[in-house]
């Protein structure tokens, strides 16, 4: 089983009949942690500081090199490169994959100049990959230059990072505004369990509605109990459901007040798949 403490984060929403309401104080997403120097690109407004880039999550959008030229390793796989960056109280940390090993350093943002400490890497074999493994951590090694700007065309915030490097090659990534964020909250962490098998919806006119239990968890990561089966209503994005496969999953919960229910809804983060197990 992998730690239950683990992050990886990847976007659901939806409504539960199974967790009862527990209010949570709403914060500005990551603001706990020291702030560092902050530039503001006036004509966008976006601000560029150690919390506004741990505000998204970044997909590479474009790689080239000195020349101007596509760094072709990189933009090929450009879909599965992301970079994320987490502040802390102790250190602000950056993770970055190109689909395969994670790495990492810590980082600061100074006068527009990000500049990343040692780097750090898990050490599968990725044979596929390797080649933009290593050319991603020799980029990110030491100082580079950025800038972030707001797309005037775009209907939703999905600013632009361009990342100069030292030695002259050029990354832009895409952001995708994270769950704290949008939400402006810390999220409360819950388990469920999912059963392989589908149910039918309490709406006859849906289809398919998942059978979820919660799974509870001592402060060593051992499984201590499980609650009652109910019926999840909603569809979880991001949630590929396998009618093969049982599987416990690490949640982020959201508090929400839509003008159009009466009391307080979640909406639900996916952070890891914990546990998963074919069914015979």
């Amino acid at each position: 089983m992998l730690s239950a403490k683990g992050l990886f984060t990847v976007m659901v929403t939806g409504s539960l009949l199974l967790v009862g309401c527990q209010n949570t104080d709403p914060v500005t997403s990551q603001s706990s942690a020291p702030q560092s120097s902050t530039m503001t690109n006036a004509e966008n407004k976006l601000t560029l500081n150690a919390t506004s880039l741990a505000n998204y999550h970044w997909q590479l959008l474009a790689a080239k090199d000195k020349h101007g030229r596509p760094l072709s390793v990189l933009e090929t796989i450009k879909d599965q490169v992301h970079l994320s960056f987490y502040v802390d109280k102790r250190a602000n940390r950056a993770s970055f994959t190109v689909g395969c090993n994670g790495m990492g350093a810590e980082f600061t943002v100074s006068n527009q100049t990000l500049k990343m400490g040692n780097i750090i890497s898990t050490e599968m074999y990725c044979q596929e990959v390797d080649q933009a493994e290593r050319l991603m951590a020799q980029l990110m090694r030491g100082n580079s230059k950025l800038s972030i700007e707001s797309p005037k065309e775009s209907t939703t915030i999905q600013p632009l990072l361009t990342q100069q490097l030292a030695t002259g090659e050029v990354l832009v990534w895409k952001g995708t505004a994270t769950p704290e964020a949008k939400y402006q909250q810390k999220g409360d962490i819950v388990f469920w369990e999912v059963n392989h098998q589908l149910q039918d919806c309490p709406n006859p006119n849906q289809k398919g509605c998942l059978k979820v239990r919660p799974v509870y968890y001592d402060d060593q990561d051992i499984k201590t109990g499980v609650g009652d089966w109910q019926i999840f209503v909603d569809k979880i994005e991001g949630y590929n459901h396998d009618s093969g496969i049982d599987t416990v999953l690490r949640l982020k919960r959201f508090t929400v007040d839509p003008i159009d229910v009466k009391g307080k809804q979640f909406v639900y983060v996916l952070d890891q798949i914990i546990e998963s197990s074919v069914v015979n």
